[in-house]
């Protein structure tokens, strides 16, 4: 079937995103994290299969198989460099030094440096801070991060993992000093976990802020592969590994994955391609890794599917968290206005 990929306004610039963007993670025969050990010929194949349908993000990390997927992504991407945006990260432990991770302008530097020479590019298009350092700085890694812009060694700044009032501290930080803006957030976010749209959400939308969803499928769970009450077979992700993750609730997980099976059916595709599409029909981008050329082309063609506006309220419905306060009070006191706004 012929992909027909969708777009979406990347934060508010005049870049746009596709819907799916490549994960790059399972990159790296060296496998660390037993999350893919592809080869860079596979990766060459998939990168090109990925471009062909349309996919002009291409996501990555310094840290995943300790730079070997930052190699293998430069590779794999170089015939098609100027028609796509490479996105990775700063943050996590490169080293054994004292300093080889967190914010700081010393490891950002050396950092930012490696993964444009691992990349082959002069250029990042989205550089992210992988997570929050506790040890950090607004002032050191914002000054850093706009260095970095001033420089052209990077496009667009972004973040992933952080919570609400970090993202609302270095945005508002960002504009009253005339800053880069931050356009998007990297954020795990799917079926089994919707977490961030107590806070994260509503703050992204404030600002006009795209959100990249990482592990959209929750690690495999979302595919149907694993079972409710059974262990994780060897050779799967989770079996391999030993243990969920992304963590989510299993008393009421599961009631989930069997929605989401029903609604395969009902659509005559796949379940990878019901949970991904969901996350597109809430105009979001859903990062898509995959370990082989079947699965990549299964997930790619997640864009044709159209769910039908009953099978998505049937989905928020089943995977709705409870409201919080202040959140439920919030919306107490602002439904006084009972009457049509026209915006």
């Amino acid at each position: 079937m012929r992909t027909i990929m969708k777009y979406v306004r990347y934060g508010r610039t005049a870049s746009f995103v596709s819907v799916l963007a490549f994960g790059a993670m399972t990159l790296g025969e060296k496998n660390r994290w037993k999350l893919g050990g592809v080869t860079q010929e596979l990766s060459d194949r998939m990168v090109k299969a990925a471009f062909d349908a349309g996919i002009n993000l291409y996501d990555t990390a310094d840290v995943y198989d300790e730079g070997d997927s930052e190699i293998m992504l430069g590779k794999s991407i170089k015939p098609y460099r100027d028609q796509v945006m490479i996105a990775t990260k700063v943050r996590g432990r490169t080293g054994n030094g004292i300093n080889e991770s967190g914010l700081s302008r010393h490891h950002m530097s050396i950092a930012i440096r490696k993964s444009l020479e691992r990349l082959n590019t002069k250029w990042i298009d989205i550089y992210q801070y992988h997570g929050w350092d506790l040890h950090g700085e607004f002032d050191e890694f914002l000054s850093t991060m706009d260095h970095f812009v001033d420089s052209g060694y990077v496009m667009y700044p972004a973040v992933s993992n952080f919570t609400a009032w970090q993202m609302a501290t270095l945005q508002a930080m960002a504009v009253e000093r005339g800053y880069a803006r931050y356009e998007s957030a990297q954020m795990n976010y799917s079926l089994l976990n919707r977490d961030i749209e107590y806070e994260v959400l509503p703050l992204m939308k404030y600002w006009s802020m795209t959100l990249l969803s990482w592990s959209p499928l929750h690690g495999g769970v979302l595919t149907g592969k694993y079972k409710r009450g059974e262990k994780p077979a060897s050779g799967t992700r989770m079996g391999d590994r030993g243990f969920f993750f992304p963590y989510f609730d299993e008393v009421h997980g599961w009631d989930i994955v069997d929605e989401v099976r029903n609604i395969a059916q009902e659509q005559g595709c796949t379940m990878s391609q019901v949970a991904l599409a969901w996350i597109v029909s809430k105009g979001h981008v859903a990062i898509i890794g995959a370990r082989n050329m079947e699965q990549l082309q299964e997930n790619l063609e997640s864009v044709n599917v159209n769910l039908k506006k009953e099978q998505i309220e049937r989905l928020d419905r089943i995977s709705e968290n409870r409201e919080i306060y202040p959140n439920w009070m919030v919306k107490r006191q602002n439904g006084d206005r009972n009457f049509e706004i026209v915006s």
